[in-house]
């Protein structure tokens, strides 16, 4: 290739997309190659990510969309995963799961967000650094990064995937609140808005690491007040258009303790990763230890930054550059054992369980801060083109050495204990977070069965039937009795005995209950809160809004 056709391809012509694009597919499809669907060696997180994704293909098929439970979880008695874990960005790839089925679509769905990734993060990084070669080079580096990558497959943390994806549009929209076209403000409300139904732990985590980043950048907003007026008017957008979300969220955790509640997975307990691991996490990539399971940034992300030495130019991009390097070596601290996260105030981040999610953020800043320090170092069209395949050959060999990696740990640390449905991870729900505090625990269940349980002993049950989540079963009454259901307690269920409404309670084991006090038919199902209902309504309508108030504003050329 001549050094001309580079230009075209690299610099600000209208060929440097086009490149980047193939060039992203090309990988993605090379990875994928690689290392095969996911299923063929799946994450820990799989089975339950794709069966929450089931659940949903489910609803759609059966007409229960968007009020639904997965009815089909923990031996039938109910998952109300959709409230905790959104489902909204997974509606179009349900779609095609209709057709293909789950599995399938899922894989479609994994792809898709690598591609989307790239897009965004290549986008981001061109529209705040004005260099096609630095978003080039940061896109592929954060796409086919290797915590993304154990993310996928080893991981299977498909929120936090999610997460990636979405991600570099909150910093998009940031430079547009800082210092670009505040006028543009909903590009960060969609930003948080696509990460918030992503994953809330991350999107609480980029809230803290935007309030760092505009805490550093505080003099353009003391100088033009409209930008933080601006800011307000994108967080609340971000609440409204959320709302969906969030209001039967807090609607549950209003009504209801959870397992995830007093479980032992909070900070400070998962901190302890000693100075080996974290070299480890920093050098991985190309080679790991034998009998640890290493989650880090990879080789690659932290051999660019050490570029910095070599720039000596002085810049307010290179300010900017310098500053998200600086917060992703804190966040790197903050991952190791040395930080102090049994410690208040850092006690109310117990939440997050794992500090290793702070390598998201490392992942982002280390790959732009490594894009910017390369475009300033080697300047000459060819040396870009050097380095271009340089990284483009080291990504490919990452992509052998971590899938054989991600091979050796599906092997020797998850098929055994998390392949099949099974009392010890909750049959596919893993720790079972979202489970009621009160059910005992799965072993529990799997004891008791299928079965309604009069609490006086004296009712009777006669043709208990399960269709699509709704049991429906004859019960002879002697006298008023509470009858125990085989299903776990959220708000929204509804009971009819003799087509007569009942009231709902929870039973001591977490189980929903219900008073007979005659005999007869007894139908039970899930059907939603009104605040499911409206606060969709709501979210729709806020959405129309919003694209109407876009378009008005395109059309004036804002």
């Amino acid at each position: 290739m001549q050094t001309k056709g580079w230009k075209h391809i690299m610099g600000n012509g209208r060929y440097s997309s086009g490149f980047y694009f193939a060039v992203l597919v090309v990988l993605a499809a090379l990875s994928y190659m690689i290392y095969g669907p996911v299923a063929a060696h799946p994450g820990w997180d799989y089975y339950f990510h794709l069966t929450r994704f089931d659940a949903l293909v489910t609803a759609l098929t059966e007409g229960t969309f968007p009020l639904y439970i997965d009815h089909s979880a923990a031996l039938g008695y109910g998952y109300l995963s959709r409230v905790f874990y959104s489902d909204m960005l997974m509606v179009p790839f349900a779609l095609i799961g209709m057709v293909t089925g789950a599995p399938v679509a899922f894989e479609i769905m994994v792809f898709t967000m690598t591609i989307l990734c790239g897009i965004i993060m290549y986008g981001a990084v061109k529209t705040i650094y004005k260099n096609p070669y630095i978003a080039f080079v940061s896109g592929l580096l954060y796409t086919f990064s290797v915590y993304r990558l154990f993310d996928v497959y080893s991981r299977a943390a498909f929120g936090e995937v999610l997460a990636f994806t979405f991600l570099p549009l909150v910093f998009w929209g940031l430079y547009h609140i800082i210092k670009g076209d505040c006028r543009k403000w909903y590009i960060i409300a969609f930003g948080f808005t696509l990460t918030i139904f992503s994953h809330v732990i991350s999107s609480v985590l980029t809230f803290f690491t935007v309030i760092i980043l505009l805490a550093v950048y505080y003099k353009p907003l003391a100088k033009e007040p409209k930008r933080i007026l601006f800011l307000v008017v994108a967080a609340l957008t971000t609440i409204a258009i959320t709302s969906s979300y969030t209001l039967p969220l807090a609607e549950q955790l209003a009504s209801n303790d959870f397992r995830y509640q007093y479980n032992d997975w909070s900070l400070p307990s998962r901190t302890k990763l000693s100075p080996e691991y974290m070299l480890w996490a920093l050098l991985c990539g190309f080679a790991y230890p034998k009998d640890i399971i290493i989650v880090g940034i990879g080789i690659l992300s932290t051999a660019v930054v050490f570029l910095r030495i070599f720039v000596r130019e002085k810049s307010e991009a290179l300010r900017s550059v310098d500053t998200g390097l600086i917060v992703g070596v804190i966040f790197l601290v903050a991952v190791s054992s040395i930080f102090p996260w049994g410690r208040f105030p850092f006690t109310l981040f117990s939440f997050i369980q794992y500090p290793s999610r702070l390598f998201l953020f490392v992942t982002l800043f280390f790959s732009v801060a490594g894009a910017y320090y390369l475009s300033k170092i080697f300047l000459k069209e060819k040396q870009q083109l050097i380095t271009a395949i340089i990284l483009i050959a080291c990504l490919i060999a990452t992509f052998f050495c971590h899938n054989d990696y991600c091979r050796a740990v599906y092997t020797g640390h998850i098929k055994e204990t998390n392949e099949k449905p099974l009392p010890g991870n909750f049959f596919y729900l893993n720790g079972a977070e979202y489970v009621p505090a009160r059910v005992p625990s799965a072993y529990y269940i799997s004891e008791r069965r299928d079965s309604i349980k009069p609490l006086k002993g004296e009712t009777e049950i006669y043709s208990p039937q399960r269709d699509k989540g709704a049991l429906a079963f004859e019960a002879k009454v002697q006298q008023p009795d509470s009858l125990e259901l085989p299903l776990f307690y959220y708000k929204g269920y509804m009971a009819f005995a003799n087509r007569k409404p009942v009231a709902i309670s929870q039973s001591k084991n977490g189980l929903v209950q219900i008073p007979v006090e005659e005999s007869g038919e007894v139908d039970v199902y899930y059907s939603g809160t009104p605040i499911q209902e409206l606060s969709l309504l709501f979210n729709f309508v806020c959405l129309i809004i919003l694209c109407i108030y876009i378009y008005r504003q395109k059309r004036r050329g804002c």
